[in-house]
């Protein structure tokens, strides 16, 4: 998977980093064009193999969405080249799973990492990093690429923690079908999940209980919630965001359940939905409030 390829690739030192040398242009360095828009695959071309004397960046698309700050969630469309044959090695936009990841964390090598910081949602940065920047250190290279390869990173930020993040939910109350998980509520928070007369779906189930006027979520947004998650055999939940501050989660980058990935998509901030399904002999579900949608 890309993901893992990518972290194996974060071991790798830091090095030099020239930013910003080609502002807003299709060319980073000699010998190299990238071509399209971000949301759609890059169209690369260079002359191979590639020579990258030092790892160079530059943002050839600027979006008008927040920059990335340190220490700050983002999500990414991420493909990769080999410089020395010019071969594609890794895309997301060949997986359909993005990526999440911060620059103070290890799921992306230093040079990129150190580079994202403060490239706007939407934007385009194309990098071309040295082997020793890519690999050194114990850093792996992905499938076909060797260690001594320099390569071409070309990253799309899909999108930052949103901007506007509600309190608590403000949309209106929608009945339920029957037989639906209903949340408990203590203090004006939810606390747990009833599974009172709820037969066990075939497949996950999502319905919304409070319905929301916001922007609607979309795939690889990234989201602020509430969540409580409750396994029917249990009496107490899992996991409880509401007597906490809430959390930030990626959808379609491979680290939410794969429930929240098929069934949040489409739902608009100011909703509570609860998603349920098969968990082994029972069953599983969430309660979630969308506060805010990136």
């Amino acid at each position: 998977m890309l993901v893992g390829a990518l972290v194996l690739l974060a071991s790798a030192c830091s090095g030099s980093v020239r930013q910003g040398d080609l502002q807003d242009s299709e060319s980073v360095i000699t010998g190299l064009t990238v071509a399209g828009q971000p949301g759609t695959a890059p169209t690369v071309r260079m002359r191979t193999p590639l020579k990258v004397d030092d790892t160079t960046s530059g943002v050839t698309v600027t979006g008008t969405g927040a920059p990335i700050q340190v220490d700050q969630l983002f999500v990414l469309e991420l493909t990769l080249y080999d410089a020395r044959t010019g071969k594609l090695a890794l895309s997301t936009y060949d997986t359909g799973v993005a990526v999440a990841a911060k620059s103070s964390d290890d799921r992306l090598f230093p040079a990129l990492s150190d580079a994202l910081v403060g490239v706007r949602q939407g934007s385009r940065l194309v990098l071309a990093a040295t082997a020793a920047d890519a690999f050194a250190t114990g850093g792996v290279p992905p499938k076909g690429v060797r260690r001594d390869d320099p390569v071409v990173v070309v990253a799309d930020v899909v999108a930052v923690p949103p901007a506007t993040v509600l309190k608590v939910i403000d949309g209106t109350a929608v009945t339920p079908a029957a037989g639906t998980p209903a949340p408990v509520v203590s203090a004006g928070l939810v606390a747990g999940i009833d599974f009172t007369g709820v037969r066990r779906p075939a497949k996950p189930v999502a319905q919304v209980l409070v319905q929301g006027s916001g922007p609607a979520i979309a795939a690889h947004d990234l989201v602020t919630v509430h969540f409580v998650a409750q396994r029917s055999r249990q009496h107490d939940p899992f996991e409880d965001t509401f007597f906490k501050e809430p959390e930030q989660v990626a959808i379609g980058a491979g680290t939410a359940p794969a429930a929240w990935d098929q069934l949040l998509v489409g739902v608009h901030r100011g909703s509570r939905l609860v998603l349920y399904g098969p968990d082994g002999n029972g069953m599983i579900a969430w309660v979630v409030d969308v506060l805010g949608v990136s």
